[in-house]
């Protein structure tokens, strides 16, 4: 039986070496779902897709490793507030993964694969909200 994290990482070893075409793709589809987070990216789009390909390794790389991942991901979190990110586009950036995976991979993007993608993403984007803002999950 293929576990979550193997599911996450093979799929991602197939996206990963196609790194400039996931980027623009992530980008395309996130103004896509939510045009409301275009503004947030003023500098070079290129560079924010290779940033953004480069995390989403660490985060494969460090699946079993907690100790390593959670602090990270809350330092990212915290560091996004100040780029004018809000708990919402959490969900947009989600639903933006999800359909950038689905183009680049296609067929080969199975439904559970979504899944495992899915709840480690849910994970740690409730992580991440909990670290930003901390007085708004706490009412």
């Amino acid at each position: 039986m293929v576990d979550a994290t193997d599911r996450i990482r093979r799929t991602w070893a197939q996206t990963a070496s196609l790194s400039d075409e996931f980027g623009r793709a992530f980008y395309a589809n996130l103004f896509r779902v939510d045009p409301s987070t275009k503004p947030l990216f003023v500098g070079d789009l290129e560079m924010q897709s290779r940033k953004l390909v480069e995390t989403l390794g660490f985060i494969v790389d460090h699946l079993d490793e907690s100790e390593a991942l959670l602090p990270t991901a809350s330092e990212l979190a915290i560091r996004h507030v100040a780029y004018g990110t809000i708990p919402q586009h959490y969900q947009s950036v989600g639903k933006a993964l999800m359909s950038t995976m689905t183009q680049i991979l296609g067929p080969g993007f199975t439904a559970e694969d979504r899944a495992a993608w899915e709840s480690v993403y849910g994970f740690l984007s409730d992580t991440m909200i909990k670290s930003a803002y901390p007085a708004q999950t706490t009412l």
